[in-house]
């Protein structure tokens, strides 16, 4: 069985391809095809065509995450995916794919398996004040809205058919995907889907589902390409939770040690929640339309799990070739005795796709509409584990828990009001008193404080405002700020592909209020490295007051240390709640100390370090592109000049007291997008203006004030 190659090759597009191609994009997609998320940890492609993940390829934004945990890390999780839509219309069984798997490429226009097509581009909103897209309507920190259909079956603006989309369901879907930066929740997207009969025909029997070709591996270990790189994942469900979900097996070891899962979450039809969990049969209200519409099993509404392998011919766990087979899928399990293990695990390594569905809902008439909602979920493993070993049910929980800690949150998020998941209001749990379940709210920690860093040298200052301090909790109504953490990572911390930087942030300091049991106690108030300021510092082209200052000391210059600053609350006796903190990759700041801007050489000598430099120093990066050294006691406004013995210009740089390391790629590689430096060092890749790797020897450099044209010269050597 052969698997995807990586790109088609523009000469040999068949003509249907090249027709499609030619059509303009803003016909195919609307104004804009797709966002991913970036308010948390997990990057996911959220497109206004029913797809989610990116193919790592194609018509989608090229270097975006497809489905990226943490961001950053070059964990991917996801090839592709789509919402499976499957209903019973007039006798015959009928399925609506937003992806189906069968294509090796991913999405291109027209390609089978990919029957929906845009109604609207993607809008964005989001609930934080602080950001440019704030909407009161918003339910999350991050909400994507759009909206597609799968009436049409050509590609819009063309003549190009799709291929085998000859019975639309004439389903109009309204996509709404949350994110959050919660530290407790950054690390799921949840996918509400809104969908409408339009058509002239009742569905009956609806099946609503995602459809995933969920791959763990690390890109920047192993490119996304060939047979071998979609063959080491292993599948699971777990019936407790409604979840499926896959891991790396035995590829990408230490550097892909995640798990992705897609789990249901519930949702609504004619007013009644649809929760496979709360009913183990339709309410009486509703039987009327079981009478009507009666489905193979009247036990009620439950959650079937499937996943099968590539382009597969095997009898039991083969490939859906037509809709008839899509909706055998979607309303039956796999077989117990084909899986084996906790929940129904999948032990050996395999290239299999997975599908979760949920139903059957009796009917959905002309003009109603239906909710499903779905959470994409990431987590690492809990622990190390022997590779190509079958996971024993002990050592599965062990592994498992921060995926089954994080699926009970995207459970959460979507409950909102409803606490307990019983699809009713409870004494107690409508805080509004709308008379209405709110659903997908969360209990939130303070606000994530904005963050300043100052860089000088070996030491960086710390300054953060106090709007946490006045954040209410939408739950409790209850203003619970509570402190302030302090976070840094140790030097070399930045030089692991693969790892979570943020996971490697230490508590260096904390400051909490006083006169309860919650945190050290001592109060927020001057003492050591803390200062609490007189009056707020403002810095030009930054309107935030700020009212905090920790310094931290005794720092390498030229190294780089992320800080970030948190709030947490008291935490909710009452629901069971530890204290929240916010999140700290909202706030983190990648910092580099080193010295100040020296005008007019006022402050002594320019200089270089590592000098010498040798062939490979400790903060490089494995590449030849991911090597620097430091010009250091620059002016605030110079030009550079690097030159052989000879005389010879190997290159030229020019240097200004905002620099952050763009022209270098040691900082794509290793830094993070808010980046600070102190103003008077710049770095050098050590490759000529020709795009050359320098060799051994001695090298001369001039260092021009462009303020007052004052000249200072120097020397560094290089062995290789």
């Amino acid at each position: 069985m052969t698997r995807r190659k990586a790109l088609r090759i523009p000469i040999v597009l068949s003509t249907f391809l090249v027709v499609a191609y030619h059509v303009a994009p803003s016909q195919q997609y609307g104004e804009k095809i797709e966002k991913f998320t970036k308010a948390g940890r997990i990057g996911l492609t959220v497109t206004n065509i029913g797809v989610i993940g990116n193919s790592f390829r194609g018509p989608f934004l090229q270097g975006a995450p497809s489905c990226e945990f943490p961001i950053g890390s070059g964990i991917e999780h996801l090839f592709d995916g789509g919402l499976w839509i499957g209903a019973n219309v007039r006798g015959e069984d009928i399925v609506s794919t937003g992806a189906a798997g069968d294509d090796a490429n991913g999405y291109d226009p027209g390609n089978a398996g990919y029957e929906f097509t845009f109604a609207s581009a993607i809008s964005e909103r989001s609930s934080l004040f602080s950001s440019p897209f704030y909407n009161p309507l918003a339910v999350s920190h991050q909400d994507f809205v759009t909206s597609f259909t799968d009436t049409l079956t050509i590609v819009p603006g063309s003549t190009v058919s799709i291929d085998q989309h000859t019975k639309p369901l004439g389903a109009v879907v309204r996509l709404e995907s949350y994110a959050w930066n919660f530290s407790f929740a950054d690390f799921f997207v949840i996918l509400n889907y809104r969908i409408t009969n339009t058509s002239q025909d009742p569905w009956s029997k609806v099946y609503l589902g995602l459809w995933a070709d969920f791959v763990v591996r690390n890109v920047k270990i192993t490119a996304p390409r060939g047979t071998d790189f979609f063959s080491h994942g292993a599948n699971a469900f777990l019936d407790s939770s409604d979840l499926i979900y896959t891991y790396n097996y035995n590829a990408d070891i230490g550097f892909a040690d995640n798990y992705v899962g897609a789990v249901v979450l519930g949702g609504t039809w004619r007013n009644v929640v649809l929760k496979p969990k709360t009913y183990a049969y339709w309410p009486d209200s509703l039987k009327q339309y079981y009478r009507a519409y009666p489905p193979e099993d009247t036990s009620g509404l439950k959650v079937n799990y499937q996943f099968w392998g590539f382009r597969s011919t095997e009898l039991e766990t083969g490939s859906p070739r037509n809709d008839a087979e899509r909706y055998g899928k979607m309303r039956t399990s796999i077989k117990r005795d084909l899986v084996e293990g906790p929940g129904g695990m999948r032990v050996s390594p395999g290239n299999r796709l997975s599908l979760i569905s949920m139903g059957p809902v009796p009917v959905v008439n002309p003009g109603e509409s239906i909710e499903f909602a779905v959470a994409v979920v990431a987590a690492p493993f809990g622990e190390p584990r022997q590779v190509g070993v079958a996971i024993d049910t002990a050592t599965e929980s062990r592994l498992r828990k921060a995926l089954a800690e994080n699926t009970a949150w995207a459970q959460r998020a979507y409950n909102g009001e409803d606490r307990n998941g019983n699809g009713i209001l409870d004494p107690g749990e409508d805080s509004n008193g709308d008379g209405i379940i709110n659903r997908f709210r969360l209990p939130t920690p303070p606000l994530a404080p904005r963050v300043r860093v100052v860089a000088s040298s070996q030491q960086l200052t710390v300054y953060w405002d106090k709007g946490a301090e006045e954040s209410v909790d939408p739950i409790t109504s209850i203003k619970d700020f509570e402190g302030y953490r302090i976070y840094r990572t140790n030097a070399g911390s930045d030089l692991q592909i693969g790892v979570n930087i943020l996971d490697k942030l230490q508590l260096i300091a904390e400051f909490d209020s006083s006169g309860n049991s919650v945190g050290p106690n001592a109060g927020i108030q001057t003492r050591g490295s803390f200062q609490v300021l007189p009056s707020p510092q403002f810095f030009a082209g930054d309107m935030t007051a700020y009212y905090y200052k920790y310094d931290i000391n005794n720092l390498l210059n030229g190294w780089q240390y992320i800080v970030a600053v948190t709030a947490y609350d008291e935490g909710n006796a009452e629901q069971n709640l530890e204290p929240l903190e916010s999140s700290r990759f909202i706030s983190a700041v990648w910092a580099i100390p080193g010295t100040t801007a020296n005008d007019n050489f006022e402050r002594g000598p320019v200089g270089v370090y590592p000098n010498p430099y040798y062939t490979r120093t400790t903060w490089d990066g494995s590449s030849e592109r991911d090597k620097k050294i430091y010009f250091y006691n620059l002016p605030s406004d110079c030009e550079i000049g690097i030159y052989t013995l000879a005389g010879e210009t190997v290159d030229v740089v020019h240097h200004r007291s905002d620099y952050s390391g763009s022209d270098v790629r040691w900082f794509t590689t290793f830094s993070g997008e808010k980046r600070v430096m102190a103003g008077g060092e710049h770095a050098w890749d050590l490759i000529s203006r020709f795009d050359q790797r320098i060799a051994t020897g001695l090298y001369l450099f001039t260092v021009k004030d462009n303020m007052t044209g004052n000249i200072q010269r120097g020397k560094f050597a290089v062995i290789r």
